[in-house]
């Protein structure tokens, strides 16, 4: 959760590294801004995070401003990430059909991808750790926890908990395919 603009600019930094973002210069800022709508659509997330957990009433007021705009966006993605729910290090490689509830946690160094589902059921919400790649069309539901460097294949249905760190999982329901035994030390470098 962002609450200073120290951890603002830290969210920043990690959400470029992890989308492969070059935020050193003005016209290269410039340029992602304007070409890349996924990029532009976590910053607007960003900063709705920010003004939304400051503590004074003027921010709150800029805050709902500021969410109108990044809901219209949102909207025209196909995303529906609430705020305060991924850690730093955010990635979504592709725009389209997104859905997270907004009691779902997740940790540092997400990579999230087209047609996900992180939803609640009865028995709560997912909890997932750092350092998760969630491939194409996945379905994560129900109060499950995830562990550290764990792979979730495309089109897997994750309903139970995972807590092992450095697993791969894949089909319906899921279950473990693979241990890792040398975890990559971020998501990126599948």
């Amino acid at each position: 959760m962002i609450r200073n603009r120290s951890e603002y600019r830290q969210f920043i930094a990690a959400d470029a590294e992890a989308m492969e973002v070059n935020i050193t210069s003005f016209s290269s800022r410039l340029k992602a801004y304007l070409t890349n709508p996924r990029w532009r659509f976590i910053r607007k997330l960003r900063r709705v995070e920010f003004y939304q957990n400051a503590s004074n009433p003027l921010s709150r007021l800029a805050a709902k401003l500021f969410w109108m705009d990044y809901k219209r966006f949102g909207m025209k993605l196909g995303f529906s990430i609430p705020p305060n729910v991924c850690d730093k290090g955010l990635s979504l490689p592709h725009y389209g059909t997104l859905v997270i509830s907004k009691k779902a946690r997740i940790g540092k160094n997400a990579r999230i991808h087209i047609c996900v589902n992180i939803g609640e059921s009865s028995t709560g919400t997912p909890s997932i750790g750092d350092n998760v790649y969630i491939g194409p069309g996945a379905k994560l539901f129900g109060g499950i926890v995830l562990g550290n460097n764990v792979r979730i294949g495309a089109n897997a249905v994750v309903n139970k908990s995972f807590e092992e760190d450095n697993i791969v999982l894949a089909g319906v329901p899921a279950k473990i395919v693979k241990r890792l035994n040398h975890p990559t030390t971020s998501v990126y470098d599948i």
